[in-house]
């Protein structure tokens, strides 16, 4: 009896410590991509300028600078992550996120409080980039540890596949906000709502974290006093080779992503005057496809290895991305889904997080991850759109984020080249 009832109960605790992982992770990245879907909106309300699209640069500037305080996160709680516990840091980081995007719903805008409105705009958008800086190592982890070695991959694939389920929900919740009381111009505080939504979404999250256990390979490393007091130092002495190749890979997919569904709906918005509704609307149903992509290229590198799945996206990056671009900016919305398709499948395996977790050792996987994607996302994915914006504003033509996507691609792809295959040995 006792033989049948061990799997049954082994894969419940996988299950519940996916569960309490991805649904918190999808209710941040939630959070975070409010900001993103409505930055035209939120640009008019907080940095009022001569026109729309300098208004709009002032947002992606915000927006960026959340991204850029990220490794901040990420030194912080990475740390603790490794020290004190990956399941403690799940619980407080969804705390931070949640109250800073709520009060991004509740804060005045220029026209009540002047230049303090954008301040603290700031502010709550720094603590956003802190919260999410140390949420994607702890929830990478947490979801990795808990995972049995021969479905690694698909496993920490529900890591990608919420988040991208996570921001397509912020953009739908965004769309339909915008198609049944802004366009209508009735209720200008309309934009409110999507970012109050987090309360909900936030708490249903905390509730699931704090009943899961904590890992067993944290379990162990407490067990055995293993643990390091500056794992960010180790890393530094050991570990640098994995951190180059995994700032390489993250940067490629959170610049591509960053171009083609952050800065693509809002420029068409903006500048070819598309419907905001139906633009973000049919952004939220191309990250669903990615998604469903997520899962199935990472159960695929279960398979076949992780290398062959990144080298094939990375490559599908660097040829796509400028035919992307050109589709995207012909302002037409089944156009824009189908850029956004033709970048998302392969961004989504690109971020395979089982591969970089994979890369660092217990002691300091969490501090490993953290830090590697809160650089590479802070300097590189964090000021995509904001660098579009200025492509194109300055250059006169719409191709060239297509080809610094592209640029960033090919990197990604000498990177990989170099990565060792972790598909098929034990975690480190």
């Amino acid at each position: 009896m006792a033989i049948v009832r061990e799997p049954v109960e082994a894969r419940s605790t996988v299950r519940r410590a996916v569960a309490a992982a991805c649904i918190g992770n999808a209710a941040e990245w939630y959070d975070y991509a409010v900001y993103g879907a409505l930055a035209t909106v939120i640009g008019a309300v907080f940095f009022p300028a001569a026109d729309a699209a300098t208004a709009l640069s002032a947002a992606f500037a915000v927006y960026g600078t959340a991204l850029v305080l990220r490794p901040v996160g990420a030194v912080v709680f990475g740390r603790l992550g490794d020290t004190r516990g990956r399941r403690s840091v799940l619980v407080v980081v969804i705390l931070l996120m949640t109250g800073a995007t709520a009060g991004v719903g509740l804060l005045p805008g220029y026209a009540s409080i002047g230049l303090a409105a954008p301040v603290l705009l700031v502010l709550l958008r720094a603590a956003q980039g802190v919260a999410v800086g140390g949420e994607v190592g702890a929830a990478v982890v947490f979801i990795l540890e808990s995972a049995p070695s021969s479905r690694r991959g698909r496993t920490a694939s529900w890591h990608t596949a919420t988040m991208a389920l996570g921001i397509g929900t912020g953009m739908g919740a965004a769309g339909l906000l915008s198609g049944l009381v802004g366009d209508a111009g009735s209720w200008p505080s309309w934009w409110r709502i999507a970012f109050l939504l987090a309360l909900p979404l936030g708490l249903t999250g905390l509730y699931l974290r704090r009943r899961v256990p904590e890992t067993d390979p944290f379990a162990r490393l407490q067990a055995t006093s293993r643990r390091l007091d500056h794992p960010i130092r180790e890393l530094w002495r050991r570990h640098r080779p994995a951190m180059r190749r995994g700032f390489c890979l993250v940067a490629a997919g959170s610049a591509a992503f960053n171009t083609f569904f952050i800065f693509v709906p809002n420029h068409l918005v903006v500048e070819h005057g598309a419907a905001l509704t139906r633009t973000l609307l049919g952004t939220a149903a191309t990250l669903a496809v990615a998604a469903g992509a997520a899962l199935a290229l990472g159960g695929l590198s279960d398979r076949v290895g992780r290398r062959p799945v990144v080298l094939g996206c990375c490559a599908a990056l660097v040829v796509l991305a400028v035919p992307a671009i050109v589709i995207a900016t012909r302002g037409s919305l089944p156009g824009v889904m189908a850029a956004q398709l033709l970048v998302g499948l392969p961004v989504v395996g690109i971020l395979a997080v089982a591969m970089l977790g994979e890369a660092f050792p217990a002691p300091v996987r969490s501090t490993g991850v953290a830090v590697t994607a809160g650089v590479a996302t802070a300097l590189v994915g964090g000021t995509a759109p904001w660098l579009a914006q200025v492509l194109v504003r300055t250059t006169a033509g719409e191709t060239a984020p297509g080809l610094y996507v592209a640029v960033i691609g090919v990197v990604a792809l000498g990177a990989v080249r170099r990565w060792p295959e972790t598909a098929f040995r034990g975690l480190p």
